[in-house]
């Protein structure tokens, strides 16, 4: 008798629900897509609740979006929100708190509060997506998830046993960039699948296919070639790159430096040198043997690139036209035109930062006004760049910050790298030193993405989840902000694992 009910409910509720899922399978758009991902959702709530902490660290750097939602927000967004919810409970609970980072936490708060007060002054919050007048509250949200992700990430600590398993899924997931220019290339009936891979990769290939004076670019490899330059220096660093009795480590990050010059893009080409010069300087192997030995290594891989570098795809020679070789004349002209681009931009703005400097732009922009730029551009009556820059696409690192959030919002975002560097080498100074390793990789990798933001390429509104992300995963990693030793017995104690710890 006990048997019947169930039968019942699966022959009114499981079979039916089995033959429209069936039918949606069959036939993908945006409609079936959210059907489907919200029944899957609904199944594993159980799990998902469960697994939240370890899913927000995989999903931190990868490129899976919501993209049968309005504005395609990164999937990451919604782990953290679930992640911090479930701290919050947690800690009213009295089962934990979120872990401190006195030196981050001041900062942070100082920077929400500009951002909070900018938008309220600067025309409100709203997001057109969601029914507002204006365009451009998409970025506030971005800023805003951002700092709820560092708190997400910072709500529960990363067991050290479990600390090499981490530290893969959150550089590791980056290589899902890739899959966007695969996807691309695979053609339009892989398309669908860009509802949960982000597109923006791909837009270069797009361009070009629709453009013959442009180069082909796969910005989803130098992506990916950052990220798997990041996890090398985790797993190894390169004093185990240089091992010559595991040649293949060499291998494996030279093919990520290929990987790199591949996406056409001479910033993603700039962070990967800046983070491999960081690590060198910060492992101290410049006062080693290792720097003829890398000089000479630098040369032997030049050379090609100076005698055939004409020869090469566009894509490279694109990545390469920053040096003084022999490479197509039409792909140093691109280059150069999107230089000057960028300089004639800035050349505007710069006069702006006196009108922002107190009170910052803020992201909120008038659609009409966007469109009527936009029109006006295409038409020829504007100069290229008065859209991107009506749209506060400038390009420019530290104009990302000072227009939109003037002096105010510089000071704390500066602040809050400054303390981001002190926690980072805290921890790596006075931490676990089975975490040496990852938390001097952590260290370079937040001083390169510092330098390419303020000197090479900088957006804050989406850079920003970067730096709060190698912040809030150093911090759970280390189960805080390391100090100098106190007692023997305090060293011995962090020296044992947290699973072993008394509560």
């Amino acid at each position: 008798m006990n048997k019947l009910p169930q039968r019942v409910i699966a022959f009114f509720v499981g079979i039916p629900l089995a033959l429209t899922l069936g039918y949606l399978v069959a036939t993908p758009d945006q409609a079936s897509v959210a059907t489907l991902g919200f029944v899957v959702l609904c199944l594993a709530v159980p799990l998902v609740i469960d697994w939240s902490h370890p899913l927000l660290i995989f999903c931190w750097n990868s490129a899976f979006v919501l993209g049968f939602l309005p504005g395609s927000l990164p999937i990451w967004f919604v782990f953290a929100g679930l992640t911090f919810g479930m701290g919050i409970v947690h800690r009213f609970m009295g089962r934990r708190n979120f872990l401190s980072a006195p030196e981050l936490t001041k900062p942070i708060l100082f920077l929400a509060a500009v951002v909070l007060l900018t938008g309220k002054l600067r025309g409100g919050l709203g997001m057109r997506v969601l029914g507002g007048s204006s365009f451009g509250g998409k970025y506030y949200f971005y800023v805003m998830g951002a700092i709820i992700g560092y708190y997400a990430l910072t709500s529960e600590r990363i067991p050290i046993l479990k600390s090499g398993r981490a530290v893969k899924w959150y550089f590791l997931s980056g290589v899902t960039w890739g899959v966007s220019n695969l996807l691309y290339g695979l053609g339009p009936i892989f398309y669908v699948l860009f509802y949960v891979v982000s597109p923006d990769p791909a837009y270069g290939q797009a361009a070009a296919d629709y453009n013959e004076g442009m180069v082909k670019r796969f910005g989803g490899l130098g992506a990916t070639a950052c990220v798997l330059v990041g996890y090398i220096l985790a797993r190894w660093g390169l004093r185990g790159v240089f091992d010559l009795t595991k040649p293949w480590r060499l291998l494996f990050l030279m093919s990520a430096l290929m990987a790199s010059l591949f996406s056409g893009f001479r910033s993603q080409v700039a962070f990967v040198v800046l983070l491999l010069v960081v690590q060198f300087i910060a492992e101290g192997l410049w006062k080693t043997v290792y720097l003829p030995i890398l000089c000479a290594l630098g040369l032997l891989g030049l050379a090609p690139l100076v005698l055939f570098a004409n020869k090469m795809p566009a894509a490279v020679q694109r990545s390469l036209a920053v040096l003084p070789v022999d490479i197509d004349p039409n792909v140093r002209a691109e280059a150069e035109s999107s230089t000057d681009w960028r300089w004639e931009m800035w050349s505007v703005v710069w006069r702006e930062v006196p009108k922002y400097l107190l009170l910052g732009k803020g992201y909120a922009i008038d659609p009409l006004d966007l469109y009527l730029t936009g029109e006006a551009t295409r038409a020829g009556l504007l100069k290229g760049y008065e859209e991107a820059l009506l749209a506060g696409d400038y390009h420019n690192g530290p104009f990302s910050v000072l227009i939109p959030f003037g002096i105010f919002g510089m000071i704390a975002f500066v602040w809050l790298l400054g303390a981001g560097v002190k926690v980072l080498y805290s921890n790596y100074r006075y931490g676990d030193a089975r975490l040496r390793q990852v938390n001097l990789a952590l260290l370079s990798y937040f001083l390169a993405q510092c330098l390419c933001f303020f000197f090479v390429f900088g957006a804050f509104n989406s850079q920003l989840s970067v730096f709060m992300g190698i912040l809030g995963f150093g911090v759970s990693l280390n189960g805080g902000v390391c100090r100098k030793w106190k007692t023997k017995a305090e060293q011995v104690l962090t020296a044992v694992p947290a699973t072993l710890q008394p509560a």
